[in-house]
């Protein structure tokens, strides 16, 4: 496994630590949430190839996709939240 360094930003670092969430706990949702892009790119891609390259979708801001993620996965993000 690869090393990815995120740097956050210092609101939400707090947060983080303010809802007293480790790194062990982070870390698997960040994977879940990589894997998914992931896998929405491709279907992006095999979808509609007029539509621009997936990078663009997050030129300005991720935050909607992982709003969605995060609706979409709920429960297993309060089961990662409980680990």
């Amino acid at each position: 496994m690869d090393t990815v360094i995120v740097r956050l930003p210092e609101d939400v670092a707090a947060r983080l630590e303010k809802q007293h969430i480790t790194r062990q706990q982070l870390e698997p949702f960040l994977v879940v949430a990589v894997r998914a892009w992931l896998a929405r790119s491709e279907k992006v891609r095999q979808a509609d190839v007029s539509n621009p390259p997936w990078s663009e979708a997050f030129r300005e801001s991720a935050i909607a996709f992982v709003d969605q993620l995060i609706d979409e996965n709920q429960a297993l993000f309060e089961e990662l939240a409980r680990l």
